[in-house]
């Protein structure tokens, strides 16, 4: 599964087009009412919005090889705060996934990951930047019926259950390595932060065996 556009809101579009621009090094295009970043092969759009304050989950894909490069850049840049369980490393080993990641939050509270997932196979020999990332992997979707959600996306999109991931009442994994809609039941605490999860928002555009689909979950245009 391949996400090819990700359509989120924020409250607050200067701090966002700083943060993604100056502290990512990602290229952003502004627009009246909306900010278009390119994040490797997806794009990732933020619509306007007041006083709404939404917070969400997103994963960026990186290369084999540079997670520590990536984590060092990110941790000399003013305001990055990196996010872990209480009393362990910011760097998260994942086994079961054979991936390994580490958290922060962007400006708008928003809880980033940049992860590397062996099974890829993605190295690179450049420079760690803006322009290292591969593509945004992971978005996360809520809901009160995870179950329910995880069976429509299975029947009307042929989304497969993550294979590294047995689902669960309240998290399932959905997709494979190359894109994954984490599902979260209503409240549950968002990994590895005390952050409530919440409906915010969204639209989705991706891909299956190459068929394209859209979800729209609230006002987006």
């Amino acid at each position: 599964m391949k996400l090819k556009e990700i359509h989120i809101c924020t409250d607050h579009p200067e701090e966002t087009t700083f943060f993604y621009r100056e502290i990512l090094g990602l290229p952003v295009k502004t627009y009246r009412d909306s900010l278009h970043i390119q994040a490797g092969d997806t794009l990732l759009a933020f619509h306007l919005t007041k006083n709404t304050e939404p917070v969400y989950h997103i994963a960026f894909d990186i290369p084999n090889n540079k997670l520590e490069e990536a984590h060092s850049l990110l941790k000399g840049q003013l305001g990055i705060l990196f996010i872990s369980e209480e009393n362990t490393d910011t760097i998260a080993d994942f086994s079961r996934w054979n991936a390994r990641s580490f958290y922060f939050r962007d400006n708008n509270g928003n809880i980033l990951e940049y992860i590397t997932r062996y099974d890829r196979g993605k190295t690179s020999e450049e420079t760690f930047g803006g322009k290292s990332i591969l593509n945004i992997s992971e978005i996360g979707l809520v809901s009160d019926d995870v179950p329910q959600l995880a069976e429509k996306l299975r029947s009307t999109y042929d989304v497969p259950v993550y294979e590294k991931q047995p689902p669960h009442e309240h998290f399932t994994a959905m997709g494979d390595d190359e894109g994954l809609f984490i599902l979260a039941a209503t409240g549950r605490d968002w990994y590895p932060t005390k952050q409530k999860s919440n409906n915010f928002p969204l639209k989705v555009v991706f891909t299956v065996d190459g068929t394209e689909h859209t979800i729209n979950r609230g006002k987006i245009r």
